[in-house]
């Protein structure tokens, strides 16, 4: 991948281990049942290095799908600066 570009994918959600142990550790009686599934699917740019970096996070892998393809045609239709600006990502991460 040249410099300047980014590869975007979806990734599924994952357990929030550190949610999960911290509840197993409350004790029995006035405790409540917290959600270990952390955040839903994410979509997620990387760029030439290899770094990755959350751009947006969807409810349903089909909505994160659509979304990635949405945040994809926005990078290439607005240039990387205006697209940065857009997603609250800094500009080092796409020239790096």
């Amino acid at each position: 991948m040249d410099p300047g570009q980014l590869c975007f994918e979806v990734t599924k959600s994952k357990i929030s281990w550190g949610t999960y142990f911290r509840d197993q550790m409350k004790p029995k009686f006035g405790g409540g049942f917290e959600d270990y599934s952390g955040r839903g699917p994410s979509v997620v740019a990387e760029n030439a290095a290899g770094e990755k970096r959350v751009v947006a996070v969807a409810k349903k892998v089909q909505e994160a799908k659509d979304k990635a393809v949405e945040i994809e045609n926005d990078f290439k239709a607005l240039g990387a600066a205006a697209w940065c600006e857009r997603y609250d990502v800094p500009p080092s991460f796409v020239s790096d």
